[in-house]
């Protein structure tokens, strides 16, 4: 091990204090050991340990609310903490796990399985902080990334704009603004990845058949790369109360997605519908759409895209309790029933 680890021992008894410390002090950790369970808690919100080793029955207060104290503490939650007991018994080690525990020793103590359950936990642990370590890092790109994309888009999108006025339209204008929008989805999906615990929501009423007219104009130089038609069909036309970002986020992602997995040559249906919402594409089937909202899922016969997309959908469907019915076979839909509770009374 590159770190010196230190482990908190908490024990009433002083020879069960002394016997773990001759087992551990020959070996490259700090140990700390007291009779004291409130002053355990204290030093360690000044000084947090790696690991404890945390006896179960102890007077005034068990090693079962000593735990409860930790894992309330913010700072000292993920310190994992392995049980020691005279007690063998079945329900008491139950519960020792679900206190938060992560192992259970049995007295009285054997240097060997003491030693090799402490070394186990630390390596977990250990793994643990380098996957946070790496999921923090992994964010900080996400919003470099963000960060570095938005000036390049929308330089992109004025210059085109500006050549299309100067000298007409032309096919390479249209392929490269049709690029330009497929890069903004993806620039609004990490947005609102990285964005969505601090996003304040703006609940307001929106017409659907408005909202939907101006994303189908979006993705229209996205949908002619592949000679596909947005058709938009209203059966019944109903106002939602929804965030608009979120409400773009689903829309987008499920046109897109439909887009993409489209044949060439064929027609994207957009139906509003006795209070619901489809969105249907002839193209690749769906093998199994229960995998297809988990984050970074793709379809292998097109390994298109980052599999972000869809997962942010079935989020924000959940929040608002938008039941989502997906069928594949000739033909995929994505069918949107929206709550009564979300559906404007003034519609």
């Amino acid at each position: 091990m590159n770190k010196k680890y230190t482990i908190l021992i908490i024990d009433d008894k002083s020879e069960n204090l002394h016997y773990l410390n001759n087992i551990l002090k020959d070996y490259d950790y700090n140990i700390r050991a007291t009779t004291d369970p409130n002053f355990a808690l204290t030093s360690s919100q000044s000084y947090p340990p790696d690991l404890i080793l945390l006896d179960i029955k102890m007077p005034n207060i068990d090693g079962f609310e000593v735990c409860n104290h930790f894992k309330n503490d913010k700072n000292l939650k993920d310190i994992p903490i392995i049980f020691i007991s005279a007690i063998d018994d079945i329900e008491i080690k139950v519960k020792a796990f679900e206190q938060g525990g992560v192992d259970y020793i049995t007295k009285p103590f054997k240097k060997e399985e003491v030693l090799a359950r402490i070394k186990t936990q630390l390596k977990i642990f250990e793994n643990n902080q380098m996957i946070l370590s790496l999921v923090e890092q992994q964010d900080f790109f996400l919003k470099k990334i963000i960060h570095e994309m938005n000036t390049p888009l929308s330089v992109i999108s004025l210059n085109v704009d500006n050549l299309e006025r100067e000298l007409g339209p032309k096919e390479q204008f249209e392929a490269i603004k049709a690029s330009s929008k497929s890069l903004s989805s993806i620039y609004n999906d990490l947005y609102y990845l990285t964005k969505k615990e601090n996003i304040k929501k703006h609940i307001k009423v929106i017409n659907l058949v408005n909202f939907l007219s101006s994303r189908i104009l979006f993705f229209d130089e996205i949908a002619k790369t592949k000679n596909i038609i947005i058709d938009l069909e209203i059966d019944t036309e109903f106002d939602i109360l929804i965030d608009e970002y979120e409400l773009e986020r689903i829309i987008d992602n499920t046109i897109s997605n439909a887009i993409k997995y489209s044949y060439e040559n064929t027609t994207v249906t957009i139906l509003l519908k006795d209070f619901s919402l489809e969105i249907i594409n002839e193209g690749v089937m769906i093998k199994d759409t229960s995998l297809i909202f988990e984050k970074y899922y793709q379809e292998k016969v097109k390994n298109i895209g980052l599999g972000l997309g869809l997962n942010i959908v079935k989020s924000i469907c959940d929040n608002y309790d938008i039941k989502v019915e997906i069928t594949s076979n000739e033909f995929t839909t994505f069918k949107y029933i929206f709550p009564q509770n979300i559906i404007s009374k003034e519609s």
